[in-house]
């Protein structure tokens, strides 16, 4: 930039360029930080963990979850987070966060155990279901199928859901 260039031009453009770089800097920290953008953290490949005899839970597909959901053969867990829950869910089912699982497991003993035990989450982006029906099946219950598709994909087909009060 030339010496004759005036004063309040060059005060101008240094801030704007101090902006850019600031701004710049900030974008690139927020997506590190939520690991989006550049920084995105390929969605992992759904990974059963499987008990020493090398039986996991089944994952099912929507349309298997919409006919035991019709026919009333099953009891759905919802492993998301009360908020989620509350906002909406799979009409009927029942809320256990993931990170409850210790605290809430009990409330699972007054149900039919002529029930499967579905468990769901988000959908393909969250592996709370998968934890969670491992634990069931680690504890001896093998009644426990996966919608991997969860939340999303029911919602997204328009399926029976609802949503709750506080």
């Amino acid at each position: 930039m030339s010496e004759t260039a005036p004063k309040g031009l060059r005060l101008a453009i240094r801030e704007a360029l101090l902006i850019s770089v600031a701004a710049t800097l900030l974008g690139f920290a927020y997506t590190a930080l939520t690991q989006k953008g550049i920084f995105a953290v390929p969605s992992p490949t759904p990974m059963l963990l499987t008990s020493d005899a090398g039986l996991s839970p089944e994952m099912i597909q929507i349309e298997e979850a919409q006919e035991m959901f019709g026919s009333g053969t099953a009891v759905f867990i919802d492993t998301r987070d009360e908020w989620a829950y509350r906002a909406g869910h799979i009409k009927g089912a029942i809320n256990i966060p993931l990170v409850e699982f210790d605290t809430r497991i009990d409330s699972l003993k007054d149900l039919p155990g002529d029930k499967s035990l579905i468990t769901y989450c988000d959908g393909t982006e969250c592996n709370s279901s998968i934890e969670f029906a491992n634990r069931l099946y680690s504890m001896g219950i093998s009644n426990v199928k996966i919608f991997f598709g969860g939340w999303e994909e029911w919602r997204s087909s328009q399926f029976p859901m609802e949503t709750s009060t506080p």
